[in-house]
């Protein structure tokens, strides 16, 4: 007589799988949100929206002078090779306001009712000068809200960040893809 072989443990179904991947992905992700939440010196939540925008105690900010390339904003580095510069840009502005006692010196109020704004983080100085001379922002000035042609052209000379490469202005970017809620 022919005995079946004894099984040795079921397979889980590969839903099941799928489901404990997801599941440990947002689990990380939620982690990850809670466990490095940034606040600033008066003790409220800092939210990095991208790298020229953030908010907190119920304001929005926009730092003055400076133009960061858009969140989905793509760049190509000196190979050609795309990369995420707007993600580079709000990773190095929420590690910049990471640093502790964040303030805001508003100067007058853009087109969305946001507050536009010099701020600075205690031992770094003006978070939008960082920013530029990072290469993860460019000079604003044209528009009479700032000067910080030198870090610009410092980053440009080093080519750091976005001048490593090539990029479309953000500015240009935005108006060829425009936001659904701009209209």
């Amino acid at each position: 007589m022919i005995r079946p072989r004894p099984r040795r443990g079921r397979k889980a179904p590969p839903l099941i799988f799928l489901f404990l991947l997801i599941a440990g992905l947002l689990a990380i992700g939620y982690v990850d949100q809670h466990l490095r939440e940034i606040r600033a010196s008066d003790g409220t939540r800092v939210v990095v929206r991208d790298g020229d925008s953030l908010a907190f105690g119920g304001k929005e900010f926009r730092l003055a002078g400076i133009d960061a390339p858009e969140l989905h904003q793509t760049c190509e580095d000196a190979a050609g090779k795309p990369w995420r510069c707007g993600e580079a840009a709000r990773k190095a502005l929420r590690e910049l306001v990471a640093q502790g006692e964040l303030s805001c010196s508003p100067r007058a109020n853009d087109r969305y009712g946001r507050a536009v704004a010099t701020c600075r983080v205690k031992d770094v100085g003006d978070i939008g000068e960082v920013l530029v001379r990072q290469g993860l922002a460019i000079n604003f000035a044209g528009r009479g809200e700032g000067d910080y042609a030198a870090p610009e052209s410092a980053a440009r000379l080093a080519r750091r960040g976005l001048w490593q490469g090539r990029f479309i202005d953000p500015a240009e970017w935005r108006r060829q893809h425009p936001r659904p809620d701009a209209f």
